[in-house]
């Protein structure tokens, strides 16, 4: 991970690990977080001299599959797009430093937030448990296919394709979950060692 995105989405997968442990099958029962939309915040308890933080945690927004809680898309990882002005953010709405790696890094969180709460809802297929431990065992296997010096693209490929080995709905729901942040089939990610992450390409279309 000696590049930037590399180094953002070490921050992201580290974000998305604690989701992964602190989140509970009780979590349902909590008002407004039937589907798991509701809002998670990590690390309340660095920012705790911030009254904000039981919200924010310490990032921009809390992790939410809810676009009106968590706007980030794909393009948010550029330096100078600017943040959705509707919407609570703790820091940064001008959008400046956006390839900071722990900003961009919430962005590719947001993404495997995504994911996982798509396996985790599937509950016609697959227990609380069985969910938590796929997506464990696909990011896992992901990490040794994605290559030195990753693009966004790059990684998500690499979770796609250890999911579509084992199970085509799982392949399928997690396409769905990286297209709802802009990352779909005709992304387009900035170049591998870019610092600022310019040349972004949206798409949110599937297979």
């Amino acid at each position: 991970l000696g590049n930037n995105q590399g180094s953002e989405m070490g921050e992201g997968w580290s974000d998305f690990l604690a989701l992964l442990a602190m989140t509970q099958a009780s979590d349902r029962k909590r008002t407004g977080n039937d589907l798991f939309q509701g809002t998670y915040a990590v690390g309340i308890y660095a920012g705790a001299n911030d009254p904000r933080s039981g919200y924010f945690g310490i990032r921009r927004y809390p992790y939410s599959t809810d676009l009106s809680k968590n706007p980030l898309t794909f393009k948010h990882i550029q330096n100078g797009v600017a943040l959705p002005a509707e919407i609570p953010v703790a820091y940064g709405a001008d959008g400046a430093d956006n390839a900071e790696l722990h900003n961009a890094g919430e962005v590719w969180g947001a993404m495997l937030w995504e994911a996982y709460v798509a396996l985790l809802n599937d509950t016609g297929r697959l227990t609380f448990e069985q969910a938590r431990d796929r997506m464990l065992d696909y990011l896992v296997a992901s990490l040794q296919l994605t290559p030195t010096d990753p693009t966004f693209l790059e990684a998500r490929d690499a979770l796609l394709a250890v999911a579509k080995a084992r199970d085509l709905a799982d392949y399928q729901a997690i396409w769905g979950a990286f297209a709802k942040r802009g990352a779909g089939v005709n992304a387009k990610a900035p170049r591998r060692y870019s610092i600022d992450n310019q040349g972004v390409e949206e798409d949110f279309s599937t297979p």
